[in-house]
């Protein structure tokens, strides 16, 4: 069994996700993927210029490790610019630093203070909105129904995709909520790895309390009355029974 692959520190997101060969859409090329965490690599050794040890340390991984992720995205990178391939930058193990004078630990306050404005996002089965169903499975859902909590009510509503959650990758999903700006999760359910890394970015996390409706964990976090996410909601062998 391979062992589980940890969090690597990431100092921001891409200021673009995307680059391509001039004059060529998008939807006509290959796409080779550079991730989150090998783009850290590149910029702490190639932009930054620190050594191997430094740089190894910024991201809080083993100096084997460091040099495993800076070889494959060097690779990347050059077989987008050789063969003349799109450039795509999603995924990776990773979890962003909180910006300079953020208090990560205040998001986790919630409702529970009924004041702050909260951007929330539950994993809901499709459509999406508030009479749908959650979903149990945070990083496999469809779509996300964000919510903003203002003083302990909900003023605003919508629907946003997510990324769909690959290979054991628990970073995917996060940085799709870090994009889309939201500080707080209500979940049915979720593997260690994914709560460390939500946690680490400095999102809070809720258990939904198995909730018929989006609506219902909406108003009840907003009311103060669900719980943070603790060992006992944990996945255990997958969410099947989990509504």
């Amino acid at each position: 069994m391979p062992r589980p692959c940890h969090c690597r520190r990431v100092s921001a997101l891409p200021k673009n996700s995307c680059f391509k060969p001039n004059g060529v859409p998008l939807h006509e090329l290959e796409e080779v993927v550079l991730s989150l965490d090998g783009l850290e690599a590149l910029r702490l050794a190639d932009f930054e210029d620190l050594n191997m040890d430094e740089a190894a340390a910024r991201m809080g991984v083993s100096r084997h490790t460091f040099g495993r992720l800076l070889r494959r995205a060097r690779r990347s990178v050059a077989q987008a610019l050789v063969l003349g391939q799109a450039l795509r930058i999603e995924g990776g193990v990773c979890a962003v630093d909180a910006p300079e004078g953020h208090d990560a630990g205040a998001t986790a306050k919630g409702a529970e203070s009924a004041a702050g404005d909260l951007l929330v996002a539950v994993p809901s089965l499709m459509p999406g909105g508030p009479e749908a169903a959650p979903n149990a499975h945070f990083g496999r859902c469809q779509v996300y129904t964000l919510a903003r909590v203002e003083n302990g009510k909900i003023t605003e509503m919508g629907v946003q995709p997510n990324p769909m959650h690959q290979g054991g990758d628990c970073g995917g999903p996060v940085q799709a909520l870090l994009r889309l700006g939201v500080n707080t999760l209500l979940a049915g359910g979720m593997g260690m790895r994914p709560l460390q890394a939500l946690q680490a970015a400095g999102i809070a996390v809720y258990y939904n309390a198995s909730l018929p409706t989006v609506a219902d964990c909406l108003n009840a976090f907003a009311a103060g009355r669900l719980v943070p996410f603790g060992p006992g909601h944990l996945c255990q062998g997958g969410c099947a029974s989990k509504r």
